[in-house]
């Protein structure tokens, strides 16, 4: 049997994306009120769902108290200890993941359908009636402790975690102001206070994905849409209050690396800019062949990798710049760091580079939503900032036609060197 050579000259066609289809979710309401989304599609018999609870950083009374919450879910409730219901999930196969943010405080699971009605059983008994037993809540803290003395010894914490809070001011919730100190004070009747208020008396949100069955939602409402639950509605507000001060120094003695953070506000999604500073901060660092990786990396060798990127909360948005380098070059690092920031304000972009950000950026629009997992990460970020998929389409659009001109003026409003916070974690200058 002969072998058909490959031809390496003979490339396939590179075939530009012209169009993206968005999935369409279908919209229900529990009994109780609570809102459900629900993406069907993929060819496995898995069903994921995501509680999205109001229970974030943004909303607990002290330091600690929303991620030791949430992370306590599964160690015990009134009817069932840890061990039972790591045995529930392990014996089926099935995924718990706990995770809190500056929002929310997630539930999410993900199982095979024919064990879906036990696995949504044991999941509302942990989200409704925990326990967080006393043992539990110690060993949790003894082990965040350790990790948080470990962590804060590294450059790249220190500068991040000053960058919050000159960006946002010191007591906001999106400012990590943690102390060692913190660790002594966290109670279990401060987790059970603000599991009442956040998980059981805040209205919350539901996000279904896979090939579910047909009576999905009746499943769920049979747990979860009980009106035993008492929600209602309570406006937090934290003003935002940076500091006046720019730039910023965090000592490390003996550092070998240096920590860089740079970065400033921006509107949000609602803002009509930000579809545009999404392609801005891509091509300043949004992907590996950005004009911060070709200068810093590539061309200069003084970091293995620079980033930059808009972050996005419900209530405020930012860009972020980041990195490590050689403490020997650090300075050296700042002025590149400027010297692409000023490129862009000042010269236009040229049309082979605009076009590979157009290929990325839409490429990764399709990656964003390839398959029903993908999709439904996807509709859980749209939703914390009450969007939902047809901002993307605004999206979609804004990068198939922005021009060079814009990229320009959206990099002088928003990239001027006087507006960035600028802060460095190392050893003593």
């Amino acid at each position: 049997m002969s072998e058909k050579k490959m031809d390496k000259n003979n490339r396939p066609d590179v075939k530009p994306i012209s169009s993206i289809k968005f999935p369409k979710p279908e919209y229900r309401k529990l009994s109780n009120g609570i809102d459900v989304w629900g993406l069907y599609g993929g060819s496995q018999e898995i069903t994921k769902i995501d509680f999205m609870f109001d229970a974030g950083t943004w909303y607990q009374p002290a330091n600690l108290v929303a991620g030791l919450t949430n992370g306590l879910l599964n160690q015990g409730t009134i009817e069932r200890s840890a061990q039972e219901i790591a045995e529930i999930f392990d014996n089926s196969g099935a995924y718990l993941h706990l995770a809190a943010d500056q929002q929310y405080g997630n539930v999410s699971i993900l199982t095979l359908n024919k064990y879906l009605d036990s696995i949504l059983n044991c999941t509302a008994d942990l989200i409704l009636r925990p326990a967080f037993p006393e043992k539990e809540i110690e060993a949790q803290i003894a082990k965040k402790r350790q990790r948080f003395i470990v962590e804060n010894n590294k450059v790249k914490v220190l500068a991040r975690k000053k960058f919050s809070q000159v960006l946002f001011g010191a007591e906001h919730p999106y400012a990590n102001t943690n102390q060692l100190e913190d660790y002594d004070r966290v109670n279990q009747n401060l987790l059970i206070g603000f599991h009442r208020d956040n998980y059981l008396k805040r209205p919350f949100r539901i996000v279904v994905a896979g090939k579910y069955p047909d009576r999905v939602f009746e499943m769920i409402n049979g747990f979860m849409g009980t009106d035993q639950l008492a929600f209602f509605e309570r406006e937090v507000i934290h003003e935002i209050s940076g500091g006046s001060e720019k730039k910023h120094f965090v000592d490390k003695p003996d550092a070998l690396q240096c920590a860089i953070q740079m970065g400033r506000l921006v509107p949000g999604r609602e803002h009509h800019d930000f579809p545009g500073l999404l392609v801005l901060t891509t091509l300043l660092g949004g992907y590996f062949g950005s004009r911060l990786m070709a200068n810093l990396r590539e061309n200069k060798g003084y970091t293995y990798g620079i980033g930059a990127n808009l972050v996005t909360h419900r209530n405020a948005s930012y860009i972020a710049i980041m990195s490590e380098v050689g403490a020997n070059v650090c300075k050296a690092a700042l002025a590149e760091i400027y010297f692409e920031i000023e490129r862009l304000r000042n010269e236009p972009v040229g049309k082979a580079e605009m076009e590979v950000v157009r290929s990325y950026m839409l490429g990764d629009m399709l990656r964003g939503i390839d398959g029903i997992i993908a999709n439904s990460e996807s509709l859980k970020s749209l939703l914390e900032t009450d969007m939902d998929f047809s901002f993307l389409k605004k999206v979609l659009k804004k990068v198939q036609n922005i021009q060079p001109d814009e990229i320009q003026q959206l990099a002088e409003k928003y990239l001027d060197p006087e507006s960035l916070y600028e802060v460095v974690a190392g050893a003593g200058k």
